[in-house]
Protein backbone atom coordinates (compact mmCIF):
# COMPACT_ATOMS: atom_id res chain seq x y z
CA UNK A 1 0.00 0.00 0.00
CA UNK A 2 1.30 3.43 -0.92
CA UNK A 3 0.65 6.99 0.07
CA UNK A 4 -3.13 7.11 0.62
CA UNK A 5 -4.61 10.57 1.07
CA UNK A 6 -8.06 12.05 1.29
CA UNK A 7 -8.75 14.30 -1.68
CA UNK A 8 -11.65 16.66 -2.30
CA UNK A 9 -12.33 18.09 -5.73
CA UNK A 10 -15.02 20.66 -6.46
CA UNK A 11 -16.85 20.56 -9.78
CA UNK A 12 -17.61 23.88 -11.50
CA UNK A 13 -20.94 25.45 -12.31
CA UNK A 14 -23.35 22.95 -10.77
CA UNK A 15 -22.34 20.28 -13.28
CA UNK A 16 -23.32 17.41 -10.98
CA UNK A 17 -27.11 17.81 -11.20
CA UNK A 18 -28.57 14.69 -9.63
CA UNK A 19 -28.06 11.23 -8.14
CA UNK A 20 -27.48 9.87 -11.65
CA UNK A 21 -24.57 12.28 -12.13
CA UNK A 22 -23.19 11.22 -8.75
CA UNK A 23 -23.32 7.57 -9.79
CA UNK A 24 -21.62 8.28 -13.10
CA UNK A 25 -18.74 10.15 -11.46
CA UNK A 26 -18.34 7.49 -8.79
CA UNK A 27 -18.47 4.62 -11.27
CA UNK A 28 -15.82 6.09 -13.56
CA UNK A 29 -13.41 7.15 -10.80
CA UNK A 30 -13.80 3.91 -8.84
CA UNK A 31 -12.29 2.01 -11.80
CA UNK A 32 -9.02 3.99 -11.73
CA UNK A 33 -5.96 2.33 -10.18
CA UNK A 34 -5.20 3.84 -6.79
CA UNK A 35 -8.77 4.92 -5.96
CA UNK A 36 -9.91 3.26 -2.73
CA UNK A 37 -13.08 5.24 -2.08
CA UNK A 38 -15.15 7.83 -3.90
CA UNK A 39 -18.31 9.78 -3.05
CA UNK A 40 -19.82 12.48 -5.25
CA UNK A 41 -22.38 14.94 -3.85
CA UNK A 42 -24.61 17.01 -6.13
CA UNK A 43 -25.61 19.33 -3.29
CA UNK A 44 -22.04 20.49 -2.60
CA UNK A 45 -20.56 19.75 -6.06
CA UNK A 46 -17.84 17.88 -4.17
CA UNK A 47 -16.09 14.65 -5.03
CA UNK A 48 -14.44 13.05 -1.99
CA UNK A 49 -11.84 10.38 -2.60
CA UNK A 50 -9.35 8.14 -0.86
CA UNK A 51 -6.44 7.92 -3.31
CA UNK A 52 -2.98 6.39 -3.37
CA UNK A 53 -1.20 9.39 -4.86
CA UNK A 54 1.81 7.23 -5.69
CA UNK A 55 -0.45 5.48 -8.24
CA UNK A 56 -2.71 8.31 -9.36
CA UNK A 57 -2.10 12.06 -9.37
CA UNK A 58 -4.64 14.75 -8.58
CA UNK A 59 -4.13 16.05 -12.11
CA UNK A 60 -5.04 12.64 -13.55
CA UNK A 61 -8.26 12.69 -11.50
CA UNK A 62 -9.11 16.16 -12.83
CA UNK A 63 -8.37 15.04 -16.39
CA UNK A 64 -10.58 11.95 -16.07
CA UNK A 65 -13.46 14.07 -14.77
CA UNK A 66 -12.98 16.47 -17.68
CA UNK A 67 -13.15 13.59 -20.17
CA UNK A 68 -16.62 12.66 -18.87
CA UNK A 69 -17.80 16.28 -18.85
CA UNK A 70 -17.08 17.57 -15.34
CA UNK A 71 -14.60 20.46 -15.04
CA UNK A 72 -13.07 21.00 -11.62
CA UNK A 73 -12.13 24.20 -9.82
CA UNK A 74 -8.54 24.94 -8.97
Amino acid sequence: MGNIQRVELTVRDKMIHCAGCEQRVESVLRKLPGVFSVKADHKTQGVHLGVDIDQLSIQALREKLAVIGYETEG
